[in-house]
């Protein structure tokens, strides 16, 4: 049975985003600015996990990621014990210069694919309909991690975890079109 996970990320405006990430019944609403480069970070510790397999040394295989907002923040803790299922903790803070004043809003365990492939798919759709240079445009900072993200997408692929979604008429497409010409 598949463990339901949700992952929502949208720019709400230049240099904030917004969305929400759920597992089980426990959820998280997060708003980011641009003081943070979060899907880079969320990315890059994902990747690390598998490239990175600290777990078949029998050492401790964990990602931590910071997002920030104007004064609150989110950590995520991401781990594995065996490259198969992945412990989740979210830990929403009020003041991010004060680790007290964190709150943990899920703290799960769920198929390391599950949760990969509900982040990295919503990702997809979203740079697809955005594209690359009017996401660099919109987050008003940094470019969108094309890196991370290709071997994150390559990697689900591979494991046979990848649901292709087709979307007419994309942003991405053109963009492509035009390197191509």
């Amino acid at each position: 049975m598949k463990t339901p996970i949700s992952f929502l990320y949208q720019i709400e405006k230049p240099g904030i985003a917004s969305g929400t990430l759920s597992l089980h019944q426990q959820s998280v609403s997060f708003q980011v600015t641009n003081v943070s480069n979060p899907l880079y970070d969320l990315l890059k510790g994902m990747a690390s996990l598998i490239f990175e397999p600290s777990h078949l040394w029998g050492e401790e295989n964990m990602s931590w990621i910071d997002w920030y907002a104007e004064s609150n923040g989110i950590k995520w803790v991401l781990s594995t014990e065996d490259g198969k299922q992945v412990h989740l903790k979210v830990i929403e803070y009020l003041d991010i210069f004060d680790e007290s004043t964190g709150k943990v809003k899920i703290d799960g365990v769920c198929d390391f694919l599950d949760l990969y492939g509900a982040i990295v798919q919503r990702l997809d759709t979203f740079i697809k309909e955005m594209g690359l240079l009017n996401y660099e445009q919109q987050w008003q900072k940094d470019e969108f991690p094309i890196t991370y993200f290709l071997l994150l997408k390559k990697h689900l692929i591979e494991k046979g975890s990848w649901v292709s979604e087709k979307i007419k008429n994309n942003t991405l497409n053109d963009e492509i079109d035009l390197l191509l010409a």
